[in-house]
């Protein structure tokens, strides 16, 4: 009669279970590989090596898919969504006094194309008229963009052509009234119109200095 020792039981029980887990892992390996080459593939990437997909309707899932994730173009037409200038942006802010029965205009001088975003506040109504004037062009020639009443505008501004640009305020009202404005643009200059002829132009202070400067004479 012939005695196995322990160990040699243990070995072989050992190298069983290695077996089995080997022909295990080889056969979800296999099962994994099939579902892959004739669901995964089909349904996911449009790819039918074997035509399951076809006959299984899976095709239709992948192309579901691109339309779904396909980029969408928008056309905005023919306005510009970028409008690249050549100069730095200015910021500017100042307020002006208007006495009763007082009108008075500021205006920046803008190229054309260039662009202009405004906000502007009154302590009391106003009539007022946001215009531009052609450069060179003759007197009381001008392009009128807003007229209204009211205590403040906002809003931004492209020049359809170069010149001033800017607002005409008038106070109709029986007390002073003061104006405060904000803006930042591409604008080269500012100018101050009152009663009388007089003319004031204004220094335009830089992106890295810009405070408020009282513009009332």
């Amino acid at each position: 009669m012939t005695n196995v020792s322990p160990d040699h039981d243990d070995r072989r029980h050992t190298i069983e279970a290695r077996e089995k887990i080997a022909v295990a892992a080889g056969f979800a390996l296999l099962v994994a590989g099939a579902v892959l080459l004739t669901v995964v593939l089909p349904a996911e990437y449009g790819l039918d090596p074997f035509g399951t997909g076809e006959r299984l309707g899976l095709m239709a899932l992948a192309e579901a898919t691109e339309a779904a994730v396909a980029p969408t173009v928008i056309s905005s037409g023919p306005a510009k969504t970028v409008n690249p200038q050549q100069g730095v942006y200015k910021v500017d802010s100042r307020e002006f006094q208007l006495q009763p029965k007082e009108g008075m205009e500021f205006k920046y001088h803008i190229e054309r194309g260039g662009g202009l975003l405004y906000t502007w506040i009154a302590s009391g109504a106003v009539d007022f008229e946001f215009h531009g004037e052609p450069d060179g062009a003759k007197p009381g020639t001008y392009e009128s963009y807003e007229l209204s009443a009211g205590d403040r505008g906002a809003g931004t501004f492209t020049a359809p052509f170069t010149g001033i640009h800017g607002w005409y305020w008038e106070n109709k009202g029986a007390s002073p009234v003061t104006v405060s404005l904000t803006s930042a643009g591409f604008y080269t200059r500012a100018t101050e119109f009152r009663t009388n002829k007089r003319v004031f132009q204004h220094q335009l202070p830089d992106v890295q200095t810009a405070n408020v400067t009282p513009g009332g004479r």
